[in-house]
């Protein structure tokens, strides 16, 4: 009797320690609960064993030694549950496979069939010019400015993409540098998170007033996957991705999961808001999720859906023999802002490598609507090289691009960088000609040269952008001013100031301006009216 109160109490602390540290969902359908359910049988049988003795002679001596034969019902019982373990999760793998189930991957996702216009015509405000590598390098440049964080916290490397008061942002936790720091640190928790507008590059700290306690970076009963887990003990759950809502406040966005079998076909059943200040959460259906959510389909899940429907929409064996018709996603993928939310885009192309897209794959990582749009191109990796073939002599890379609508048509935007990681230059390439690239220096600011790189590689010279207002100037008064080398006039009109800079796309409407002429031009409203477009000149009659 004895024994096996030790037995018992042996294998509850085994489970109970097991259980902290794997954190498997109580959950038929996770590979973590299978693996608990085997362990916890293989000790039981070693533990039964040891505990069943008998007394044997060998030669002169007497010895002690397990016994099996005691010990038979338990190791049967032991030994049965870990095989219908195994064969549990090696038939539902094999049942569920594309093998026998390749139309099911084929219709993980819903695509429709759109034409470019979708994608929203280009601006400025909710276009992610940064890249997640430069978001890093200017969080982290605004940590090294933090002297009284610098030397307890780190900002977290997730950098997440949100859609936020309609621009784009990244957004990225600080976690505690280490274990001792966290124990150093604990009581107060986490002081703010770091958001970096990604088309502006403006970056900040964003201290909070209730800090935050339960994060991936803390320890015991604050990790927060182990406080997810204690609250939804029979959930599966992925990586939670840091968002902010509309006020600014903290969130973790915790998709839930289920499969087929066992880790096969993996789908999004909802989502938990988890509240890292307070440790508080609520469960939601995906219908039912706050619209200010961003991510709730993570990228890794959707570019695996995205290729089971390029893959086996024909058929299983077509999809190695033959391959009629079998397309997948290009190996990279980035973001646009389309109605508020995030749109994952990624280039689709053929299985056979020939340096081109059939078309663009857009899903929206809150709502799960897919669109593909036909078009061929170049893939985005020809795209790279030829911008980097353009600036072969600065050994400049390329960052992955981003797609974007300039008058209806399908181009590339993407930055060039120096060994350094420092963007050097914007380049614009034509999509479907990816020959004509375009490129200009970043030491103008970003919108004013990327507005210049739109007016190059547009076939409408008189492209209205959506951010722009339209007017006629009648000059009342000019100055032109000289500044680091560019000539920059300053006209006076109807009570306004309008600044141009020159520029040889349009230094026919500029040359030898004179009072009482009238300009048509589109501008940027703020205290002096910056010009962005000169459609046309009327020279003063008089």
């Amino acid at each position: 009797m004895k024994k096996n109160i030790i037995k018992v109490a042996v294998i509850l602390i085994s489970a109970l320690v097991l259980y902290y540290l794997l954190l498997p969902a109580i959950n038929i359908h996770d590979i973590k609960f299978w693996f608990f359910i085997i362990f916890l049988a293989l000790e039981y049988f070693f533990l039964d064993i040891s505990f069943s003795q008998k007394k044997v002679k060998i030669a002169t001596k007497t010895m002690t030694v397990p016994d099996i034969k005691a010990s038979k019902l338990s190791s049967k019982i032991c030994l049965g549950i870990i095989t219908i373990s195994i064969v549990y999760i090696f038939v539902t793998t094999l049942i569920y496979s594309p093998l026998f189930m390749a139309g099911t991957y084929a219709n993980r996702i819903n695509i429709e069939s759109v034409s470019f216009d979708e994608i929203p015509a280009y601006s400025f405000n909710t276009t992610a010019i940064i890249d997640r590598d430069s978001a890093s390098n200017l969080g982290n440049k605004v940590m090294g400015e933090m002297i009284d964080l610098v030397s307890q916290f780190t900002a977290s490397d997730e950098y997440s993409q949100i859609s936020y008061k309609e621009g784009t942002y990244r957004v990225t936790p600080l976690s505690y540098d280490g274990f001792i720091k966290y124990l150093k640190n604990r009581g107060e928790g986490i002081p703010g998170y770091i958001i970096v507008n990604t088309t502006t590059g403006e970056t900040a700290l964003n201290r909070l007033d209730k800090k935050m306690r339960y994060v991936p970076s803390a320890y015991f009963n604050e990790d927060l996957m182990r406080k997810l887990r204690f609250s939804y003990p029979f959930d599966i759950f992925g990586s939670p991705t840091f968002e902010i809502d509309e006020e600014g406040n903290p969130y973790y966005v915790c998709t839930t999961y289920t499969y087929n079998g066992v880790n096969a076909l993996k789908r999004v059943t909802g989502a938990v808001l988890f509240n890292p200040i307070d440790g508080s959460s609520t469960k939601y259906a995906i219908e039912d999720i706050p619209t200010w959510v961003d991510r709730i389909y993570p990228e890794d899940l959707v570019n695996e859906e995205l290729n089971d429907y390029g893959r086996y929409s024909n058929g299983f064996f077509n999809s190695f023999i033959g391959q009629e018709g079998v397309i997948q996603t290009s190996e990279g993928y980035n973001y646009i802002a389309k109605n508020g939310d995030i749109w994952l885009y990624t280039g689709m192309t053929s299985v056979v490598a020939d340096d081109s897209n059939i078309g663009f794959a857009l899903v929206n990582l809150r709502t799960h609507q897919a669109q593909l749009i036909p078009t061929s191109g170049a893939d985005e990796y020809s795209v790279m090289a030829s911008a980097e073939g353009e600036v072969l002599n600065y050994g400049y890379t390329a960052t992955f691009p981003v797609l974007v609508n300039v008058d209806n048509k399908p181009v590339y935007l993407l930055s060039l960088k120096d060994s350094a990681g420092l963007v050097k230059m914007y380049a614009m390439v034509d999509a479907q000609d990816y020959q004509q690239v375009y490129t200009i220096s970043a030491d103008k600011d970003t919108k004013t040269a990327i507005d210049e790189l739109i007016k190059k590689i547009s076939n409408d010279p008189t492209i209205i952008y959506s951010d722009l207002n339209e007017t006629t100037i009648i000059i009342e008064n000019i100055e032109t001013v000289i500044y680091e080398g560019n000539t920059i006039y300053y006209i006076q009109s109807a009570g306004n100031i309008y600044e141009i800079a020159f520029d040889d796309a349009y230094k026919e409407y500029i040359l030898f301006l004179d009072l009482g002429d009238e300009l048509e031009v589109y501008y940027e409203d703020g205290p002096i009216r910056v010009v962005k477009q000169i459609v046309s000149r009327k020279e003063n009659a008089q």
